[in-house]
Parts: C-alpha cells; sequence; structure tokens
C-alpha cells in the first residue's frame, strides 16, 4: 500500500497571536482583581489592591484614575485595538506517545510572509496524498526543513492512506467534534468551525476526526465567531487556499474579536467572504447561505448596558442553510444582549422562510457567573469582556439574577416553538470519543425536552454522539453513525 504524508493520531496543532500572548501576560492582574473581589465585595478596592500587587502591568497597560477608579479602569486604547496582531509562533505537539518522546515542535514567525508557505506546506500534508518527495517539490527550502521537523516530533507521518469518513452522496449533517459540523447534500458540503487535530479539549483521544477524512467532502467553510474553540487557524491552514470560507463582519479588530476576514487574507486564502446580516445569500452548490445575527456570549448585560468600548464585542454569524433535502439553523451559542434578541431573528426566520427543518444549538446555560473565580482557561475573550465593562465583575459575583449570555434549554425551546423545527440536535459541549455523548449531553437533552413541554412545542430532540449524521432521507430521529 502506498505511503503518504499524513497527521497521526494524536497530532494538536496550535497558533499564538500577539494578542493571544499579551492576554495570558496581564492575566494575573485581572485574576487578583476578581480574587479580590470575591473576598471584599467592592470592586474599588480589588482593583486598587490588585493594582498594588502587579504595579507594574497596571501602570504599563491600564488607565486607573485614583479619583474615579470604577468608571476610569480600562486597558489602554491601543491594547484594546492594537493596529497589528501577528501570529507569532505555531506550535505542533502530540501527547498520544510516551512523555519520554519528544514530540513538542516549535514555528516560531519572524515574518508574517511565512505564512501563507506554512499554510501550503500543511494543505499538502493534510490532504494525505503525497508522499515526502512530492511534498518537499511543492515547497521551498524552508519549508522543507519545517516539514521535517514535523516528522521528527511525529506530528505527521509516512503511512498508508487513511479512509475517507463521509459517503459522499449522503445528504444530512454530520456532528465532528465539539462545535464543528458538517453539512452535506448528494454534491456539495459544508464545513462548519472546524476544530482539527486541535489542542483544544480532550488530550488522548483513541480515534478522532481528521483533516483526511475529509478530503474531497469540503466545498466551503463557516465560522461562527473568534472565540478560540471555533476559530482555530492551524485546523483552516489544512484546506486549501481557493476554499471559499465565510466569516463575520468586523468593523473594527480587537483583543476580543480580529478581523478574521484580513487575518484569513494574511495567510494565503483567496475567497474570504464577509458580508452584512441579512444580506443576500450565499450559493454554494446546491446550498443556499444566509448570514443572521449573532447576539450573546457579549460583555453587555441589562444593568450596565453602555460601555466604554462599544467596538469591543464578540462579533459573530448564525447561519441558515436551505438545501434541496432540509433546511437547517445552528445557533452556535448565541443568546441575547442589549444589540438584540435570538428570539426576534427566529421571528424573522419564521416570517421569511415559514419555519425550519433542524435548530442545532449549544444547550448549555452560559453566565459569567458560570466561569467560576479561575479565569486560567478562559484566554483573552474573557479578559476583554471584563475589560470592555468592568461593572460585569460586579454580575459575574452575584447568585441570583445573573444574565445569561446563551440560551440555555428554555431559550431554546422558545426558539423551536418560532420557528416550527422539527427537530432540534444539541452540538458545541465539548469533545467526546467517536460513538459516545460528550460529558453534559444527556442531562441538557432531559432538560430542553422538559422545556419543550412547557412550552405545549412539538420540536423532536434527536441524541446524537460524536461522529453521529443525522440523515435528511432517514426516519426521524434516526443516526446513521458514518465516521466510526
Amino acid at each position: 500500500m502506498e505511503q503518504v504524508i499524513s497527521f497521526t493520531k494524536g497530532s494538536q496543532l496550535q497558533a499564538l497571536t500577539a494578542s493571544e500572548y499579551f492576554g495570558y501576560s496581564i492575566q494575573p492582574f485581572i485574576q487578583d482583581i476578581l480574587n479580590q473581589f470575591v473576598e471584599c465585595d467592592n470592586l474599588k478596592m480589588s482593583i486598587i489592591q490588585a493594582a498594588k500587587n502587579h504595579p507594574q502591568i497596571a501602570e504599563t497597560f491600564f488607565d486607573i484614575d485614583s479619583n474615579n477608579v470604577v468608571e476610569s479602569f480600562s486597558l489602554k486604547e491601543p491594547f484594546l485595538f492594537p493596529e497589528q496582531n501577528p501570529v507569532l509562533s505555531l506550535s505542533f505537539n502530540n501527547k498520544r506517545l510516551s512523555p519520554f518522546l519528544s514530540t513538542h515542535a516549535t514555528q516560531t514567525i519572524q515574518n508574517q510572509l511565512v505564512l501563507p508557505e506554512i499554510h501550503h506546506l500543511l494543505y499538502l500534508c493534510g490532504q494525505a496524498k503525497f508522499n515526502y518527495e512530492q511534498i518537499c517539490q511543492q515547497v521551498s527550502d524552508e519549508m522543507v526543513i519545517l516539514l521535517d521537523k514535523l516528522l521528527k516530533s511525529w506530528i505527521v507521518r509516512e503511512q498508508p492512506q487513511p479512509n475517507k469518513g463521509v459517503p459522499l452522496e449522503t445528504p444530512g449533517v454530520f456532528r465532528l467534534q465539539h462545535a464543528a459540523l458538517l453539512y452535506r447534500t448528494k454534491t456539495t458540503g459544508i464545513l462548519v468551525d472546524p476544530q482539527l487535530h486541535s489542542n483544544y479539549g480532550l488530550t488522548n483521544l483513541k480515534q478522532d476526526i481528521t483533516r483526511a477524512m475529509l478530503e474531497g467532502f469540503v466545498d466551503a467553510i463557516l465560522i461562527s465567531h473568534s472565540h478560540y474553540d471555533h476559530w482555530n487557524l492551524p485546523t483552516l491552514m489544512l484546506f486549501a487556499p481557493e476554499i471559499p470560507i465565510i466569516v463575520p463582519k468586523v468593523p473594527r479588530g480587537s483583543m476580543t474579536c480580529e478581523d478574521m476576514k484580513a487575518r484569513l487574507e494574511g495567510l494565503g486564502f483567496q475567497k474570504v467572504i464577509a458580508v452584512d446580516w441579512y444580506a443576500e445569500p450565499i450559493a454554494i452548490g446546491d446550498m443556499e447561505i444566509h448570514v443572521l445575527p449573532f447576539y450573546g456570549e457579549q460583555p453587555l448585560v441589562p444593568e450596565y448596558n453602555q460601555p466604554k468600548h462599544p467596538d469591543l464585542r464578540n462579533w459573530g454569524n448564525t447561519y441558515l442553510l436551505r438545501t434541496p433535502y432540509y433546511s437547517s439553523w445552528f445557533l452556535i451559542d448565541a443568546g441575547d444582549d442589549p444589540m438584540g434578541s435570538m428570539r426576534d431573528v427566529a421571528e424573522y426566520v419564521k416570517q421569511k422562510f415559514g419555519g425550519v427543518d433542524q435548530v442545532l444549538s449549544n444547550f448549555l446555560s452560559l453566565s459569567y457567573n458560570s466561569i467560576g473565580t479561575d479565569l486560567s482557561g478562559w484566554g483573552a475573550d474573557i479578559l476583554g469582556n471584563l475589560l470592555s465593562n468592568p461593572q460585569i465583575f460586579s454580575v459575574t459575583n452575584k447568585k441570583e439574577g445573573f444574565h445569561l449570555a446563551t440560551l440555555g434549554a428554555k431559550g431554546i425551546a422558545e426558539i423551536c416553538a418560532i420557528v416550527d423545527a422539527k427537530v432540534c440536535l444539541p452540538y458545541a459541549h465539548s469533545w467526546a470519543e467517536l460513538g459516545q455523548y460528550t460529558k453534559s449531553d444527556e442531562q441538557l437533552i432531559e432538560d430542553a425536552i422538559a422545556e419543550l413541554a412547557k412550552v405545549g412545542c412539538s420540536t423532536q430532540v434527536i441524541p446524537w454522539k460524536i461522529g453521529d449524521g443525522y440523515i435528511a432521507d432517514s426516519s426521524p430521529g434516526l443516526n446513521n453513525r458514518i465516521l466510526y
């Protein structure tokens, strides 16, 4: 059997941008403010004490007026809205191998112009079509050195060509890891928020969904928003430069949400599409893609809806896909915020389309209370939210009356009732082995069924596992397991 270069089981890829690195560097200061606030329930004193504990960070990066501490507190604007946000490095690791083996490799990026070359190398490796010599003939000498580094670290290997995981002519939607979905008709495939060979989630999966399994089945990619569990640059670099990628339109890049279109073009992608909400639909094969608002997961809360920096927003899209076989609206982590409500968007969908066949959503009830007091796993997006509006610390610490950042089971039931959804499918909760539920799936499904009953909605909740496909021409509720 022919040997080709492809990614090994357990290989993980991660990019580090300047804003992310900066977020990590100031995180101890923000964490200290929250720790202090939990103790004393006084935001002013918490900021003052944390500034004393971290004087260099506070003085260099923050505006703090001693006469008006809470109202003045903010990251200085050049750091909130950096003019440039270069990719600093790409790191590669394989945690399935022996801890005694050195499997970690880092490629420092000193010149952003090399990123399209790295993109081309990763794309060639991801296809699992070429052997070592064939790849070397298609890349520069510098990329051959990187390829050798990846081989030495067991990130890629020469191995038999893997089997594909999805029958080509299978109309339906397939649940990949976390927030990733693959929509198919008999001729067309749309990939959503892909996380392949990712460092996020479980680190020792026995089996996982690889880039090679999707080769030939993806005609376009949709990105919902720039949170790190939906926006993975190395994963995107595994796909062809000419593949269409639809991303949210970002009026002003920030540490919370970078300009995704500009970023992808800097990586060498040639067909990056960013359009306004409610724009004319985009046709990819026999799929019609409608770009709709993404409300929720924002720093704005009803009590404090006048932030210092309104542009510091988690810009995003939800998408409604219409195909000859089914229609599907996936909501990701959406909810409500002072800019708008997903229930109003649902009313638009009902009026415009008469309803939808499928609603897909994260079922978790996420609020700033639920993040707890440990910010270490939340990265720059949470820091940006907190920095946009320091009063949110008060909301974070409340035990009652907090504002949901996502729909939760109750909100999902209301959306399904409005759009007359035939089925509702949960996703975007976490990683799991192929053929298994994620950690919280079963309880969340029970909650959603209960809420649908309360509103008298006949929408059927479809339990499905990682790797399952909900097939358009199957009997209601039947999941054909395709990927394992």
